[in-house]
């Protein structure tokens, strides 16, 4: 019986464990396409203000970009820092204190 308490306990982890490894892969990703999306509006600007029309009424009307004001973004969601090791730390020590 202690055994399969130990191997469940070992599974639970390891899936913690790719759990938060994941998410740190997701946020990383979610970041980098952050930076694209900033980076693809400053290359718009540019073309716009270059005069060169090639093509880019098409992608303004698609992407309906027609009011992009690049870099004045004031009301962007905050994202606070996850970490949900930490908290789950927290958590399994106020569990051992609360079990008689």
């Amino acid at each position: 019986m202690l055994g399969r308490i130990k191997e469940a306990e070992e599974e639970v982890s390891y899936y913690k464990k790719r759990h938060d490894e994941m998410f740190a892969s997701v946020s990383a990703l979610n970041k980098r396409i952050e930076e694209l999306e900033s980076h693809k509006l400053h290359l718009l600007e540019k073309l716009k203000a270059t005069g060169d029309k090639g093509g880019l009424e098409y992608i303004v009307k698609t992407q309906k970009l027609d009011q992009v004001k690049g870099k004045e973004l004031t009301d962007r969601v905050v994202v606070e820092d996850y970490r949900p090791e930490l908290n789950r730390s927290k958590n399994t020590h106020n569990e051992s204190n609360a079990t008689p």
